[in-house]
């Protein structure tokens, strides 16, 4: 069983998650920032630290083991502390223990237990955003004054932090930039009249088809009511269709962000409408959130 997963998921949606008599894995926020040594501009991020002192059991991961994959609360609470003693062995006769989901654990010279993160950004809301290095941007060689290169660098920078800012949702800072620089560019008329003409009524089929998707995907509203994320497309699916059999017809994977495909019991227009659904389902499905994807 493939438990650091399940604490993988758990992280995008807690700020500790408990290991029970192990340690606790502890997620740090930090603000988009800028390295001038780089010239690199940095998402918002969530990264994750280990707590070896915290290994009381809190309840939430044998939760989460035991709903997803539908077997006892006690029998989750064996299925840990039988993958927790072959961790504490593995690190009694090795010098490593790599989890591939979370990251490495190794021993310093004194004995200590050190943890290496793999890097995994844990912070829903930076989805999609990378670092981006300036230099990608900005030409390296310019004929021109240097008060010309400043003007040009001054007038990107605010384009690239807006990149990272637009709405908060996961949108790549390329496509930004491209938008903001396309006001810049005069549009080309068309002289050849008749041509348009000739065209019209394809151009209509084409209108009505792409009115009838832009219907079809407004109906996944901003405040999605989860049921769960997924690594695998196909174990959404199977959510969905286990959900669907439950008599929730409206179940649906809504998106895929990330490494993560999200399944929605509901999805709403408002976080009122969104949060009052949770209060129906809460009871069975404990671990249920509503994700804003406008927040």
């Amino acid at each position: 069983m493939n438990l650091e997963k399940h604490i993988s998921t758990l992280l995008y949606r807690h700020d500790c998650v408990v290991v029970p008599e192990f340690g606790a894995f502890i997620t740090q926020k930090t603000n988009a920032g800028y390295t001038p040594e780089t010239s690199v501009f940095s998402p918002p991020s969530k990264k994750i630290a280990f707590n070896p002192s915290l290994t009381l059991n809190d309840g939430l991961l044998v939760q989460e083991l035991a709903q997803s994959t539908g077997i006892s609360f006690e029998k989750a609470k064996e299925e840990i502390e039988t993958i927790v003693r072959f961790w504490k062995n593995h690190l009694t006769t090795n010098s490593a223990l790599v989890l591939s989901e979370l990251g490495n654990f190794s021993k310093d010279e004194t004995g200590l237990l050190q943890f290496e993160p793999n890097g995994e950004n844990y912070l829903l809301e930076s989805f999609g955003l990378e670092s981006i290095r300036a230099k990608y941007i900005l030409p390296t060689e310019l004929n021109q004054s240097s008060s010309t290169v400043w003007w040009k660098a001054a007038a990107v920078v605010p384009i690239l932090i807006g990149g990272f800012l637009y709405f908060g949702k996961p949108k790549p800072v390329t496509d930004f930039v491209n938008q903001q620089w396309s006001g810049f560019v005069s549009p080309v008329m068309n002289p050849n009249l008749e041509a348009v003409k000739a065209v019209e009524s394809p151009i209509k089929t084409v209108e009505a088809e792409a009115i009838n998707y832009k219907e079809e995907v407004l109906a996944i509203h901003d405040y999605q009511v989860i049921s769960g994320a997924f690594r695998k497309a196909e174990e959404a699916d199977a959510q969905v269709e286990k959900l669907q059999k439950k008599g929730f017809t409206a179940a649906k994977m809504t998106q895929k962000k990330g490494s993560f495909y999200y399944v929605a019991f509901k999805t709403f227009p408002t976080k009122e409408e969104a949060l009052e659904y949770r209060k129906t389902v809460k009871e069975e499905f404990p671990e249920t959130w509503v994700l804003s994807l406008k927040e």
